[in-house]
């Protein structure tokens, strides 16, 4: 999924939750109401259920990934094995015209294979290891291992690739040609959080933000190595800890002990200027949300919107706890209710006013890998044996209904019109969504 990343603060203390504001004298009677126009909605519009168009192997406990016209299915772990199996299929062209194997490949693990990104033929395969994250590369096509290094893939502009660190966050910065794994250029040394600027079309970054072992704030050329800007510790040094996020065109810097944020400070991505700061904030993590900066609170669970000029707060929303999507002024977020298992409350804000355009009801998501691409929830109908699969749409605020998969039971995978479930008997379906 494309779950969007505000960052996290990291204490040894979790932070406590904040109580619940009181609910308006007749909400549950308009959320009642609500709910009965929904469902007469989704019942009245829902499409005729088929069957998957086709069927791949699996067991219960895999993870699949649908990626640029191949399914990769990741086996689970095995009893004490130091291995997982990795199969990947190629989609069919058309509905009905069956899943074709390309290959299987054996990676060895200690730990937990997770994720799949791919990048001119070259497929990435994530692995959690007790020690760090290991990166496997195989050809996409055939499954020839390719190499093998420690660190977490992070796609780079011009073809490369960056890896972050032996634990994802800290550790040595390299970047790595991306068929052979040879080292282009590297930055040494226990390193802060690494954050992203100037994503192309594809998603890769063209520029990258760290805080070396010294203290320095580097803003780098992803391809080059460059550095681009930079900005020096204060004397002493930094109070308590530093991490970087990138928020538009701002470089956010945070300090923070182990209890909570104590400043940050805004400043301008060219040029490493400073914009403004902020002092004790009520918020832990930030990320761009179109006009304004969405702030989630350090303690407790409301949603802010900063002016990006000031750092002052526009608006709050204290429904609301995490962004999932940005999609012009629209902000598709999860609200703090959450009721157990893996559906995610969802909802629709204004950017700009922070205002509940519309709340989506309950849903699993199933992103899509294509960059820009549908969004999609599913959920089981109401007879249990089949699945309900309806595109989130941020901009005209509302969940369509897109299909019914009989014989669906979640743990959906999804790249543009492909869509890839889960079966009761642990096999995965496959189907392609009515355009």
């Amino acid at each position: 999924m494309t779950l969007i990343d505000l960052g996290e603060v990291r204490g040894d203390r979790e932070p406590e939750p904040a109580p619940r504001p009181p609910r308006a004298v007749g909400r549950p009677l308009r959320v009642a109401l609500a709910g009965v126009l929904a469902l007469f909605v989704l019942a009245s519009s829902a499409p005729v259920a088929r069957p998957a168009s086709a069927v791949l192997g699996g067991r219960l406990g895999s993870q699949v990934v649908d990626l640029g016209g191949r399914v990769y299915v990741l086996a689970p772990e095995v009893g004490s094995g130091e291995s997982r199996e990795v199969t990947a299929h190629a989609t069919p062209a058309r509905a009905g015209a069956g899943i074709r194997t390309l290959w299987h490949t054996t990676v060895t693990s200690t730990g937990r294979l997770v994720g799949v990104q791919e990048q001119a033929g070259v497929a990435l395969l994530v692995d959690y290891q007790p020690d760090g994250v290991k990166t496997v590369a195989v050809d996409a096509a055939t499954g020839r291992r390719r190499w093998q290094q420690a660190g977490y893939p992070a796609l780079a502009a011009g073809g490369g690739l960056l890896l972050l660190g032996d634990d994802v966050e800290r550790g040595e910065l390299r970047s790595v040609d991306l068929p052979s794994g040879r080292v282009r250029w590297s930055v040494p040394g226990r390193l802060g959080r690494v954050a992203f600027s100037d994503r192309d079309a594809d998603g890769a970054a063209e520029q990258v933000a760290l805080v070396t072992a010294a203290g320095r704030i580097e803003l780098r050329d992803a391809v080059s190595g460059a550095v681009r800007a930079a900005l020096a510790p204060p004397p002493g040094g930094w109070q308590g800890g530093l991490q970087v996020e990138v928020a538009g065109d701002l470089l956010l810097a945070f300090q923070h002990d182990e209890a909570e944020v104590r400043r940050v400070t805004a400043y301008g991505l060219a040029a490493l200027d400073r914009r403004w700061a902020v002092e004790r904030p009520g918020f832990g993590y930030a990320g761009v949300c179109g006009a304004v900066i969405c702030a989630v609170a350090y303690r407790g669970s409301e949603l802010s919107g900063l002016d990006p000029a000031t750092g002052g707060v526009r608006w709050t929303n204290p429904r609301w706890q995490s962004v999932v999507a940005v999609r012009g002024d629209r902000i598709m977020v999860i609200a703090d209710e959450q009721a157990g298992g893996t559906a995610s409350h969802l909802g629709v804000l204004d950017a700009v006013t922070g205002r509940e355009v519309a709340d989506l009801g309950r849903w699993d998501l199933a992103f899509s890998r294509t960059p820009g691409g549908p969004y999609y929830g599913t959920r089981p109908d109401r007879d249990g044996r089949s699945l309900v699969v309806v595109e989130l749409d941020l901009a005209g605020a509302a969940a369509r209904v897109r299909d019914v998969l009989p014989g669906a039971a979640g743990d959906c995978a999804a790249d543009g019109r492909d869509i890839v479930c889960r079966r009761p008997s642990g096999t995965y379906g496959w189907w392609r969504l009515p355009a």
